[in-house]
């Protein structure tokens, strides 16, 4: 049976990152995906799905992508962003809101340098969200960019491509109830700018939400 929130958890990113384990010890593929929506400089909203590769105690989920692509226009245009990720067999669904930021550049190495090899060269060989006229095209920018390069090999991160940090200034969670009486519990806390890349958090502040 999936957890009531009786009584609601203390620390709600200690609570998302349980919840994130539980649904990887299930072993579903891409238990980390969330749908992370932004809106245009029109207020225009979009959403798509990533991957959510890290949620740090002091309260920031970190996620990756090109910054010249859709998305990454829209971030760096409004600073925001709300993600979800939903999991059905635990009957759990987590939201996350709040000022984005670009991650430091020696994480964003540290992290490209972990990937395999073609995902590099995708990295470098893509211009994601552009429009492709032939597949092709990308096909010899990767012959390209591979040269004389092994299976082994690794390639620098290219500075069009890179971690974003979302800082969770409010998070809820969600689980599924009989006949719909969901439990649900949204927290909330002030967020200040501290330097590019962190914000002072203040206290949580938490109240149940009705289904």
């Amino acid at each position: 049976m999936a957890p009531s929130l009786t009584p609601p958890p203390e620390d709600p990113v200690r609570a998302a990152a349980d919840w994130l384990r539980d649904a990887e010890a299930l072993g579903r593929r891409n238990a980390n995906a969330m749908a992370l929506a932004s809106v245009d400089t029109r207020g225009r909203p979009a959403a798509r799905m990533v991957l959510l590769k890290q949620l740090e105690p002091e309260g920031y989920a970190v996620f990756y992508t090109n910054y010249a692509s859709r998305k990454g226009s829209e971030l760096a245009a409004t600073g925001r962003a709300a993600a979800v990720l939903y999991w059905h067999e635990l009957g759990r669904q987590l939201r996350l809101e709040g000022p984005v930021v670009r991650s430091p550049d020696a994480e964003s190495d540290a992290y490209f340098a972990t990937r395999p090899f073609a995902s590099q060269v995708n990295a470098w060989s893509s211009d994601q969200s552009r429009p492709l006229p032939d597949p092709a095209v990308l096909e010899e920018r990767a012959a390209k960019i591979i040269g004389g390069q092994s299976s082994g090999g690794s390639l620098p991160r290219p500075s069009h491509w890179g971690g974003f940090r979302l800082w969770l200034e409010a998070i809820e969670l969600w689980v599924e109830g009989r006949d719909r009486f969901h439990a649900r519990v949204r927290y909330e806390r002030a967020l200040t700018p501290k330097d590019s890349f962190s914000f002072e958090a203040g206290d949580w502040h938490r109240q149940r939400l009705q289904p």
